[in-house]
C-alpha cells in the first residue's frame, strides 16, 4: 500500500486557493463533494479519499477503488455557464490528466472518448462529470478523476477492462523523478483547476490539442453502444466543440453524446 496522502504536500502544488478535504474511507468522493456543496462549502473544493466503497464510473459502472492504490479526486468548480455549455468538460479535463502524466514521464498517453485515459492501450484513469444547476447561468461541476497509482496484483474486484498504473508504467524512473502520490495528486488538482479557470477561453484550443496529440479514436472503426442495447458500427471522423463525437455510420455522419464506444481494430481495448 502506498503512503497516505498528505494534504499539505498537495497544497504546496497549488497556485490557487482551494478547500481540501481528505477522507480515509468514503462511499464516493463525488458524493461527498456534492454533499458539501449542498451544505454551503466554499468553492472551489477538492475531495480526496484513500478508499472508496462505492466508486463509480460513467453510466453507473463500478470504479474499483482499493485502499491507497490510486488517487481518488473530486473537484467542485463553479462555472458561470449553463450546463448545456459544459458538454466538452470531460474531454478538456482528459487533456489536463494527460498533460500531468506526460510531465512525469508517461509519453504514450492517449484519450478515448468520452472519459478514458489510456497508457499502452490500458486504462490508467477515468473521469466522471456530474453537475448541479444553481441558476440558468450558473453551474457547479463535480469533476471526478480516478487515477491508478499502484494497484494490488490481487485486485479484490477485477476491473471491466485491462488496466495499468503509474508505478508499473514508470518503474524505477518514478523514484528517480521523486514523484510521490501526494505530489502527483497536487499536480493533478492544480492542472484541473487551471483548465477549469480558463475553460471558456481555452476550450477550443484544448479540444484541438485533444485531437492532435491524444485522440485514439480518430479515423478508427468503432462499435457504438447505445442505451437501448443497440450496437452500431462506424468510423470516427471528428469531435464537436460541444463534446459530441462524429461517426460515419452507413455512409451518414451522426453525432453521439451519451454512447459508449470501443475500438474494433484493437480487441484488447474495451469500452
Amino acid at each position: 500500500m502506498a503512503e497516505c496522502l498528505d494534504v499539505e504536500q498537495i497544497r504546496q502544488c497549488l497556485g490557487h486557493d482551494c478547500e481540501l478535504a481528505l477522507f480515509a474511507k468514503t462511499d464516493s468522493t463525488n458524493e461527498q463533494a456534492l454533499l458539501m456543496v449542498k451544505q454551503g462549502a466554499v468553492l472551489p473544493l477538492a475531495c480526496f479519499a484513500e478508499e472508496q466503497t462505492q466508486g463509480r464510473g460513467r453510466r453507473g459502472k463500478v470504479w474499483v477503488s482499493p485502499p491507497g492504490g490510486s488517487i481518488y479526486l473530486s473537484l467542485a468548480w463553479p462555472f458561470d455557464l449553463p450546463v448545456s455549455e459544459l458538454g466538452s468538460l470531460s474531454l478538456v479535463v482528459g487533456v489536463a490528466v494527460a498533460r500531468v502524466l506526460k510531465r512525469i514521464g508517461l509519453e504514450q498517453v492517449r484519450l478515448k472518448w468520452p472519459n478514458d485515459v489510456l497508457v499502452e492501450d490500458r486504462k490508467i484513469a477515468g473521469i466522471l462529470i456530474e453537475t448541479a444547476q444553481l441558476t440558468t447561468q450558473t453551474t457547479i461541476a463535480i469533476i471526478g478523476v480516478g487515477l491508478n497509482f499502484k494497484l494490488p496484483e490481487d485486485m479484490p474486484v477485477e476491473p471491466d477492462q485491462p488496466w495499468i498504473d503509474v508505478v508499473s508504467s514508470l518503474g524505477a524512473s518514478l523514484e528517480a523523478r521523486k514523484i510521490e502520490r501526494s505530489r502527483l495528486a497536487g499536480l493533478l488538482l492544480q492542472e484541473c483547476m487551471s483548465i477549469c479557470g480558463s475553460f471558456l477561453q481555452v476550450r477550443h484550443d484544448v479540444l484541438l490539442e485533444y485531437q492532435q496529440q491524444y485522440d485514439i479514436c480518430m479515423d478508427q472503426p468503432v462499435n457504438i453502444y447505445l442505451e437501448q442495447g443497440l450496437i452500431l458500427q462506424g468510423v470516427v471522423v471528428g469531435l464537436e466543440s460541444s463534446g459530441e463525437i462524429r461517426v460515419l455510420v452507413d455512409g451518414r455522419q451522426r453525432l453521439f453524446n451519451s454512447a459508449d464506444i470501443s475500438l474494433r481494430k484493437k480487441s484488447n481495448v474495451n469500452d
